[in-house]
């Protein structure tokens, strides 16, 4: 069988990285089982590069993260600046925020958790996330 190669486009041509960094991402929300019981918790989304990103053209900036293995979209929301960053209570390494997310092709407003591998690098990307939002 002969194939063809095909250009994919991830749709990130357009725009220039400013910040990337490996963390492990966390939702918070039900889990597929409790599924309308309200029960909510921490759930371990994906391992990745998260990313800030600028569009070429029109400047606008969003925040964007694949999962490392598939490739998945898991974070992909505007870098808007009524987002706050809040520290994750016992952890100088991690930063909890929401945000109105587009990754899983809806809408949602969406709470995260990302630690990074010390609190340097988490620092940083706290830094550059609040310089860059506007």
């Amino acid at each position: 069988v002969q194939l063809e190669e095909v250009d994919v486009e991830s749709g990130e041509e357009e725009e220039e990285v400013v910040y990337v960094q490996r963390g492990k991402l966390y939702l918070y929300g039900e889990t597929l089982l409790d599924v309308g019981s309200g029960n909510k918790q921490w759930n371990e989304r994906g391992i990745g590069d998260i990313r800030i990103l600028k569009h070429r053209e029109h400047q606008r900036m969003r925040v964007l993260m694949r999962q490392e293995q598939t490739m998945k979209v898991i974070v992909n929301h505007a870098l808007d600046p009524r987002i706050k960053l809040e520290p994750n209570v016992g952890s100088d390494r991690s930063w909890v925020w929401s945000a109105f997310d587009f990754a899983s092709g809806d809408l949602l407003e969406t709470f995260f958790s990302i630690r990074f591998r010390d609190s340097e690098i988490a620092n940083d990307f706290k830094k550059i996330f609040e310089e860059n939002q506007k």
